[in-house]
């Protein structure tokens, strides 16, 4: 605490015309910055919300695709199934063992649907992926650059108080 008065007097007048003009200068620009770097954190937080929504999507699917792949090979072990027991008794059941045939031919199309599907599936979630690494890719370099600018005005701070 200083209680003599040895310091001189503020001047105002030459503080509002000379060194205020400054002052508000340099607020305006961190006032800009900090808008800036909000903006990249805000980016960054729905990228990472966008990645794990991805992966929830991804697993949701795969598990789906599995399902669909156990349904569809036990649909063509019974359409097999079906199919050889219409040959093995065709002799005596002409007419069963053709209307099997047919029911297996429409199962066999049936899995055959769905191994597209499942494919289409695939070639849907490679492709989410591939964008999800472009989009990872994309953080990093925008974070790099932040943290470059950050350090770039850290310097220039560091340079005007010094």
């Amino acid at each position: 605490m200083q209680i003599s008065n040895d310091t001189p007097a503020l001047n105002y007048v030459e503080y509002f015309t000379k060194q205020l003009p400054i002052d508000l200068a340099t607020m305006a620009a961190l006032r800009d910055e900090l808008a800036v770097r909000q903006g990249a954190l805000s980016a960054a937080q729905d990228a990472i919300k966008d990645r794990d929504a991805a992966r929830r999507e991804l697993e949701a699917a795969k598990a789906e695709a599995a399902s669909i792949k156990v349904d569809a090979k036990a649909d063509r072990d019974a359409a097999a199934q079906a199919l050889a027991e219409a040959q093995a008794n065709a002799s005596k059941l002409n007419d069963a063992a053709s209307a099997a045939s047919n029911d297996a031919i429409a199962r066999e199309k049936a899995v055959a649907a769905r191994e597209k599907q499942v494919a289409t599936a695939e070639a849907a979630l490679t492709k989410d992926q591939e964008q999800l690494a472009q989009q990872q890719a994309t953080l990093v370099a925008d974070r790099a650059a932040l943290e470059a600018r950050v350090k770039a005005f850290q310097d220039k701070v560091a340079a005007l108080s010094a």
